[in-house]
């Protein structure tokens, strides 16, 4: 068998690190941080659905199921959740590591408030908690680039 001569690597270059080099972990990261932030934005845009529904059509909830409150409440407090999930993906595109604070902060306690509403529309409730779980992984791993 012949031996294969190797050539000496560079000490910074990746090979054999985990995550690879940090050209290949900042592409990737790039590419986390924008699915969070277009996720935070899906978020937002069926948080507005689900604030004007609730707010319009109560007909369309199972109203008995709510932990507290009644159904306008729940409405304003997901327009309001919108909002804010919506400002924090326009931070995240803009690479911002307050808006990955804002995200990470924002998706935990979207969860959290999900997760109190989960009796009204529980396949609408799981589906949102599936997405804060990405936006948080996302964010978490890749959102504060190499300082942190």
């Amino acid at each position: 068998m012949a031996h294969e001569m190797q050539t000496p690597r560079a000490a910074g270059d990746g090979v054999g690190v985990p995550g690879g080099s940090p050209i290949e972990r900042e592409e990737r990261g790039a590419g986390w941080l924008t699915f969070a932030a277009v996720m935070l934005l899906a978020a937002g845009g069926l948080n507005v659905l689900w604030g004007i529904s609730a707010l319009v059509n109560d007909d369309y909830f199972a109203v008995d199921e709510l932990l507290f409150g009644d159904l306008s409440m729940w409405g304003v407090v997901y327009l309001c959740f919108a909002a804010l999930q919506i400002g924090a993906a326009f931070l995240i595109f803009g690479r911002s590591a307050m808006g990955a604070v804002l995200g990470i902060g924002i998706a935990l306690l979207h969860g959290m408030m999900v997760l109190m509403s989960i009796g009204a529309y529980p396949i609408w409730s799981i589906v949102l908690l599936a997405i804060d779980g990405m936006i948080i992984y996302g964010l978490a791993a890749y959102g504060f680039g190499d300082d942190a």
